[in-house]
């Protein structure tokens, strides 16, 4: 007479069944899960520095409008004494115009 457990082990399927490949399916998905995070963490600092940008951004243009009230302010006075502006000057000027429309440009994408 068979015991108990021969008798189980009679009825089970002889086929193998392969626990090896789900082993490295399985091993696959963690690595999956692994990298996700990592992406996922460079992702969330990745948006963070770019919200810290972009309020530099604003900053910058902030101050930048400044400096432009100040150059409208001696454009309209040079006119007003008929005084021509020196070139250098103008070139400081075309420069704070410059960043501006930089700063304008970043901030609009």
């Amino acid at each position: 007479m068979k015991n108990n457990i021969e008798k189980v082990y009679g009825k089970l399927p002889k086929k193998k069944l392969g626990l090896k490949k789900h082993k490295v399916d399985l091993g696959v998905v963690q690595d999956i899960i692994q990298i996700f995070k990592e992406g996922q963490d460079q992702f969330t600092t990745a948006a963070s520095m770019e919200d810290r940008a972009l309020g530099e951004y604003e900053n910058s243009l902030q101050t930048l409008l400044r400096a432009e009230e100040l150059i409208v302010t001696i454009e309209v006075g040079a006119e007003d004494l008929g005084v021509e502006i020196p070139r250098e000057t103008k070139d400081i000027f075309d420069r704070v115009y410059s960043f501006i429309s930089s700063a304008q440009d970043k901030l609009n994408k």
